[in-house]
């Protein structure tokens, strides 16, 4: 009887499993290739493009003459040298503004040349710059230092980034709040500034231009990633937005040239260095 019992013991399927040698990679822990393996560090989505654009601006702010400024500054009475509408935007007026817009940019320039890569983020960077110095001198035809219609127009470009990248674009409401508030706290700002007649005068225009240009012209440049997005939509917000811009560039152009025109060399003469 217990001979009986114990080779049917020995034979139990429940005491003596079977499995071949190929299950035994499962007993260990799994080794993960290397290529596959997730970086904590990736050269690719670091943000050297306005990293570079800041260093400029600051070894600028430290170390240019008086001289250098004069000639990098935008001054409505020179619009024939071009370069001005863009290197007013290396200059400041003082740490506080200096320092203010450098985090801003770089901050929101993370997120987005992570995604739609450096170069796109400069070209809207130095042309939101550019329509907003234009604009304003429309206004107000004096000097402008500053980069702020840059920075404006990388801080409103997020929205048409998360437009067209909408299912795969992380923490969309966050950035949008962060967004509001930065724009809501420079405007109370920019109003108590100018109601107690401080100076520097702030160009508001410059602002305010630039965050246009950067709505439209991240519809423009931007690219879309999302293939749930209809393609029909982004094409028609990337004609409107081409229409809209070269519009507007067009009335700022023909604006200045009247300007120019309407003003005599003999009375020019420049009231405030407006800060942006």
């Amino acid at each position: 009887m217990s001979d009986k019992s114990n080779n049917n013991y020995a034979s139990s399927s429940a005491t003596t499993p079977e499995y071949s040698a190929e299950e035994e990679k499962f007993l260990v822990p799994y080794q993960i290739s290397p290529k596959f393996r997730k970086k904590w560090f990736c050269l690719k989505n670091t943000p050297f493009g306005i990293l570079i654009v800041s260093l400029i601006q600051l070894l600028i702010h430290v170390f240019a003459t008086a001289n250098l400024q004069k000639a990098l500054r935008f001054e409505p009475d020179k619009r024939i040298e071009l370069w001005r509408f863009f290197t007013y935007m290396l200059i400041h007026d003082g740490w506080y503004h200096f320092v203010l817009n450098i985090i801003i940019q770089c901050i929101f320039a993370v997120l987005l040349e992570k995604r739609q890569g450096h170069i796109r983020v400069l070209i809207l960077y130095f042309l939101g710059g550019f329509t907003g110095v234009l604009g304003a001198s429309c206004v107000h035809p004096d000097l402008v230092i500053g980069a702020s219609a840059g920075v404006y127009a990388l801080l409103i470009s997020n929205i048409p980034d998360i437009i067209l990248n909408y299912s795969r674009v992380n923490y969309k409401i966050y950035r949008l709040a962060a967004l509001g508030v930065l724009v809501l706290f420079d405007i109370i700002y920019n109003i108590v500034h100018i109601y107690s007649k401080k100076e520097p005068v702030i160009s508001w225009e410059a602002h305010c231009v630039g965050g246009v240009s950067g709505l439209l012209l991240g519809f423009m440049i931007y690219k879309y990633d999302d293939m749930c997005q209809s393609i029909t939509i982004n094409r028609t917000l990337f004609w409107i937005s081409v229409i809209f811009y070269s519009f507007m560039v067009i009335c700022f152009v023909i604006l200045t040239i009247q300007i120019k025109k309407c003003t005599p060399s003999n009375i020019i003469h420049f009231r405030y260095i407006y800060v942006c």
